[in-house]
């Protein structure tokens, strides 16, 4: 799925006050992790992940492997924290189309 910069926009907005459901340990990417995040984006489709180590670099791969791994898209990521988006079905956040 693609996220216009309207969409994405939108979903940055929803997503501001959200704290983090998923937080991601030094031992990066599990299965139960996997499972977590799953069932998270069933439940509320936007949800913020948090990662607890440093490393800049490392960071951005796990964010980067999330998304697809979840069929959900990476809406923004800054510092520590990414905003990832999978429609739900039926989807309750509504985007705008453009």
């Amino acid at each position: 799925m693609h996220l216009t910069e309207e969409q994405s926009n939108y979903l940055r907005i929803l997503g501001h006050t959200l704290t983090p459901v998923i937080e991601v340990g030094a031992g990066g990417v599990t299965e139960s992790l996997r499972k977590e995040l799953d069932k998270a984006l069933t439940d509320h489709e936007l949800v913020k992940v948090r990662v607890r180590f440093g490393d800049r670099q490392r960071r951005a791969r796990i964010f980067a492997e999330l998304a697809p791994m979840a069929d959900a898209c990476l809406v923004k990521e800054s510092g520590h924290v990414a905003l990832l988006y999978r429609p739900g079905n039926p989807a309750s956040i509504r985007l705008p189309q453009s």
